[in-house]
């Protein structure tokens, strides 16, 4: 059978449409592969993710194995009352009439951190914790709650630091670090009193090493502070800045602020300077030094450059 003339030109234009319709099938295809894609590349990225969170140090582990060495210290100290802060003074109002018969001055406490050396009991702090305080006025609790009387063994003001002893047994110290190991960079724990909350722990990093700041008010003062971004606040004094291994590398000391709270920037003295201190402390009472007869200045780049030297390091 011969078929009509335009047989052929109909099966072709048949063969375009079709081959036309697969192609727009295949364009509108397109797309629902296309988050397909998407989906397999965010995969990717929460695996990674993944990856980071789990490099970040474990701070409750770090936290539970610290909190128990570090205690809350009251220290019982006479002010006049143009030294008191204005809500020490409102807090105590009632009994400021009693106290202005006796004494010049009027009781109040300060409040601040230590940490415990030994598991007999003694504990390292500041010495701006308790230089102030009266005659048996220092008084040290435990994260248990336990208060025991506490005996200053040793005060150093050049480097702000203290020993105590209380008369317990079986304390949890602190884990000694090394801070000489300690880098820019690395995560640190704050564990204090702040405002009197007890126990309390914030986190940051090293922010800087061999800060001199100027901060301890005496002509042999000996600084090279930790700074770091974890929060420190009054009452945080004498605790401790730990590692990621849970070791202590600083006591907290002070921080540089304008309005009296932390802004970002605290500092601590380093461990290595602390123990040598806390060893004199606890051996003689107080520390034992050599005078060489010179001062110690910062090398800026001027005086690098006066001495022939290659770079302001020193």
């Amino acid at each position: 059978m011969t078929l009509p003339r335009y047989t052929t030109p109909l099966l072709l234009l048949m063969v375009v449409v079709l081959l036309s319709v697969i192609v727009y099938l295949m364009a509108t295809d397109e797309p629902d592969r296309a988050p397909v894609q998407i989906v397999q590349q965010v995969a990717a990225s929460d695996s990674v993710r993944m990856v980071a969170l789990e490099q970040r140090p474990a701070f409750n582990t770090i936290a539970n194995k610290v909190t128990p060495s570090v205690v809350f210290i009251e220290s019982r100290v006479i002010r006049s009352r143009m030294e008191m802060p204005d809500d020490e003074i409102h807090n105590n109002q009632r009994n400021q009439e009693d106290w202005d018969r006796f004494l010049p001055g009027r009781r109040t406490s300060v409040a601040g951190s230590g940490v415990i050396l030994s598991n007999d009991g003694y504990i390292l702090t500041n010495h701006h914790v308790v230089s102030d305080a009266i005659k048996g006025g220092v008084n040290v609790t435990l994260q248990d709650k336990q208060t025991f009387k506490a005996r200053i063994v040793g005060m150093d003001p050049n480097t702000d630091l203290a020993i105590l002893k209380i008369d317990a047994k079986n304390l949890t110290p602190a884990t000694i670090g090394n801070s000489d190991q300690v880098n820019v960079g690395d995560w640190v724990l704050a564990v204090g009193n702040p405002f009197r909350l007890k126990s309390t722990v914030t986190a940051g990093i090293v922010s800087a090493m061999g800060r001199n700041m100027d901060i301890i008010d005496t002509p042999l003062r000996v600084e090279s502070f930790i700074q770091t971004d974890a929060a420190i606040n009054q009452g945080n004094s004498g605790g401790a800045l730990i590692d990621t291994n849970g070791n202590l590398i600083g006591i907290n000391t002070a921080i540089a602020t304008q309005t009296g709270v932390y802004e970002g920037y605290g500092f601590a003295i380093p461990i290595n300077m602390a123990i040598k201190i806390a060893k004199d402390l606890i051996e003689y009472g107080e520390v034992q030094r050599a005078f060489l007869g010179v001062e110690i200045q910062s090398l800026s780049y001027d005086r690098a450059k006066s001495l022939g030297m290659k770079n302001a390091e020193g």
